[in-house]
């Protein structure tokens, strides 16, 4: 009716914006912005068609979005501007636009100046406060988060985003509770439950954590992510044997290769030239797995290895910028699919690709299972198997998976004849104290600054055990989510059901940055490992701040080994333990040794630095000598055309005893 009312009369305006509100109605969006060209040649000053201009190019670009055709988009919607520039939405759809292209500060402007039009806006406070985290200011994402809570206190949305960033303050209460109102706001969001597993997970309740994510999976079975936070979170409890954990990384490997098909071939002859060795990692910043792989990476012999750093590193810091100058080439995975990535990273040409997170957060393993590289390896960030039998080898040694008793694994282990690790201190390590701590504070001090999660109830019962047998003994725990009142209730709760008093507990949480966290290392006499998940960044930094470690072997649990590994590297095996009981006496015997704790507090610093374990170049060279092998062994396997690697090999690597 409305185009015959045109046909009658080509200048009716009125009949043209109606029109173009029918067909808007109808989805046509493409025909309302024909209708409202129309009767703005009539009349180009019309407020109203103007107003129902900006309208239909929204909802077209808001269409191309959906589709992410991000072109089109961004001509609609900048073409609404020009008839509307105080419409809210416009703006937040720009910000989306460019948050998809990954220009993080135009999407903030334009979030910001849907606020300014619409104060109420709750989706652009939360859009906007996603950026500021992104950006790393976690203080300004808050107040957004919060904002947009005030505008929908039931924002599914905002709910769970300020719930992480409290989780990260260590505000478990406050995070919990958020999390918990995200689910009511909907039931079936599988990405709140897997939210507040962790949250659970950080204040030491596994058991709440495991019922979580299996409500995860089960609205959402493909999480892979999910998962292998399940998987993750196996680890931490005593209680689990470890054929069940294994079967549980085992069939989710299975039921992942099952679904990821092996695209590539590796008939083809390698061309000639450093052996091509790829590292994946999300942590290529101020991150705990940062402190291991940095040898690896200054310390390559690049006429031997051509390093490729790939990396999925969201907020890139001044280690990203040092481990970038460090390699030759540096591919950023951030945004791009899996599928993306292992076509990449064949399309490189890698001979070995590395996998440096395991079951960890924001893993690459999906890329892995399609095996984009002839050989796999995993190593560093996870202490179990992945579970994919496309995982060719882990690499590990003889303390952390004894050939006698070695953890179970889908793959192939790689032993380093040393120990498999190599930490780097930071830089900004402040000095050793050399006093005591018992001497300072008038009693003995054990210590231990792992994640609580790993405080399990075999831990808990050991070092209530310890407290017993030094009676005028204090225990100092630092962790993230001790910052919490509520918490740290539960953790006395816990060593009073073994008759340990509260007062003989020192709580708190996380330093704000590394120098004050290891100045703490000052206040304690001896550091406590975990079991059956044992400290490896902590146990570390507790040698290199002149604190020594007491750790519990475990048979067959490479998780619990660790701790064997690195004190066997710096002559301090006199400190793993196999028994509960021994472990006892241990810990007892080297707090009362006043002499020794000196002796270690002035000079486990510079034995430390002169060890295996902080010996960059000889680990390294063992590290690509294994590589050698590997490749050496494949071509073998395959009769492909390759270079005689141990020709390859240069004096420097020879030379090693």
């Amino acid at each position: 009716m409305y185009r015959k009312a045109v046909q009658l009369h080509p200048g009716y305006v009125e009949a043209l914006n109606n029109l173009g509100v029918a067909c808007r109605e109808l989805g046509e969006w493409e025909h309302a912005i024909e209708a409202y060209g129309m009767a703005l040649k009539v009349n180009q000053n019309c407020s109203k068609t103007r107003e129902n201009m900006a309208i239909s190019l929204l909802q077209l670009g808001c269409r191309h979005l959906q589709r992410k055709e991000l072109k089109q988009a961004g001509e609609a919607l900048k073409r609404a501007l020009t008839f509307n520039s105080r419409n809210a939405d416009i703006y937040f759809n720009l910000g989306v636009l460019y948050a998809e292209k990954e220009k993080w500060d135009r999407a903030k402007v334009n979030y910001e100046l849907a606020n300014h039009f619409d104060p109420r806006h709750a989706n652009a406070h939360n859009n906007l406060g996603v950026i500021h985290r992104r950006l790393g200011n976690a203080e300004a994402a808050m107040k957004c988060f919060e904002s947009a809570l005030e505008v929908d206190s039931k924002m599914n949305l905002a709910s769970k985003n300020l719930g992480a960033i409290y989780g990260s303050m260590g505000r478990m209460d406050d995070a919990i509770r958020l999390t918990r109102i995200a689910i009511e706001s909907n039931r079936q969001d599988a990405e709140a439950y897997n939210n507040l597993a962790l949250l659970l997970r950080d204040q030491c309740d596994v058991d709440a954590c495991l019922e979580n994510l299996d409500v995860c999976i089960s609205l959402e079975p493909e999480s892979r992510h999910a998962g292998s936070n399940r998987l993750m979170s196996l680890n931490y409890q005593s209680e689990r044997k470890r054929e069940e954990v294994f079967e549980a990384h085992r069939s989710w490997g299975s039921c992942v290769e099952s679904s990821i098909s092996q695209a590539f071939s590796w008939d083809r002859p390698r061309t000639s030239g450093p052996l091509r060795v790829g590292y994946v990692s999300p942590d290529f910043y101020s991150h705990s797995v940062s402190y291991f792989i940095h040898a690896a990476l200054k310390h390559h012999d690049p006429a031997f290895v051509h390093v490729t750093c790939y990396s999925d590193v969201a907020l890139e810091d001044e280690k990203t910028k040092q481990f970038r100058e460090l390699v030759p080439r540096w591919r950023n995975l951030c945004g791009r699919a899996d599928d993306e990535v292992a076509k990449m990273i064949y399309e490189d040409g890698i001979d070995i690709l590395v996998d440096l997170t395991g079951h960890t957060g924001n893993n690459r393993l999906g890329v892995f299972a399609r095996k984009p590289a002839p050989i796999c390896i995993t190593w560093i960030g996870y202490p179990h198997t992945t579970g994919l039998t496309r995982m060719d080898y882990r690499i590990s040694d003889e303390f952390a998976d004894p050939m006698d008793a070695p953890g179970l694994t889908t793959e192939k282990i790689l032993y380093l004849p040393e120990c498999f690790l190599c930490y780097t201190p930071p830089e900004t390590a402040p000095p050793v104290v050399l006093k005591p701590a018992q001497e300072s504070y008038g009693c003995i001090t054990f210590g231990c600054f792992n994640n609580l999660a790993k405080v399990s109830s075999l831990t808990v019962r050991m070092w209530s055990k310890l407290l017993h047998e030094v009676p005028d003994s204090r225990l100092f725990v630092k962790s993230k989510a001790l910052a919490c009142p509520k918490v740290q209730e539960k953790m006395r709760a816990a060593f009073a059901a073994h008759d340990i008093q509260a007062s003989r507990l020192d709580l708190t949480g996380l330093q704000p940055q590394t120098g004050s966290h290891l100045h703490m290392y000052s206040f304690i006499d001896v550091a406590l490992d975990t079991a059956p998940y044992a400290g490896t960044t902590t146990t570390c930094e507790a040698l290199y701040m002149g604190v020594p470690v007491v750790t519990l072997k475990g048979r067959g649990i490479h998780a619990q080994n660790v701790g064997s590994s690195l004190l066997s590297a710096v002559q301090l095996g006199d400190l793993v333990t196999e028994t509960e009981e021994d472990f006892v006496k241990q810990a007892a015997a080297c707090a009362k040794n006043v002499p020794r704790l000196a002796a270690l507090r002035a000079g486990l610093r510079t034995r430390m630095l002169r060890s295996v374990l902080c010996d960059g170049p000889r680990h390294v060279a063992w590290l690509e000598r294994l590589y050698a092998g590997v490749v050496s062994d494949f071509a073998k396997s395959k009769q492909v055309t390759t270079f005689n690697v141990q020709d390859s090999i240069p004096s420097s690597l020879a030379e090693v005893q």
